[in-house]
């Protein structure tokens, strides 16, 4: 599904790591009492958001392609997506249909931040 997003000359070490940094700060960094609490108390999705939103941006910078209005974003498109996913009413879906809508967004963003200048 990647391979389609590489650049001519462009490294796919770079598409391999802005994945293993989302998958990184998306779950393990998360802990298990954020992921519980986000969708009930703000500090904990702020939290979250900015760890993983600073955590790909030191990705991002690390790639050569930092800009401090990316990591905004990151933090900002974090807590709003991370918010409708935690808050849905219909937890069933949140933990499947919504969840793979969730990472979508995630990586999208992601990829998108990584090849603007």
């Amino acid at each position: 599904m990647f391979l389609c997003v590489v650049r001519k000359g462009e490294s796919m070490e770079n598409i391999l790591w802005l994945l293993l940094g989302h998958y990184v700060l998306d779950y393990p960094l998360q802990g298990e009492f954020l992921a519980q609490t986000k969708g009930k108390y703000w500090y904990s999705l702020l939290a979250h958001s900015m760890i993983y939103g600073l955590g790909m941006a030191l990705v991002l910078n690390l790639l050569g392609v930092f800009a401090t209005w990316k990591a905004i974003v990151l933090v900002a498109s974090h807590i709003l997506i991370d918010y409708k996913k935690a808050t849905a009413k219909n937890k069933e879906k949140a933990l499947t249909s919504y969840l793979y809508i969730d990472q979508s967004l995630h990586l999208a963003i992601n990829l998108a931040l990584y090849y603007i200048a």
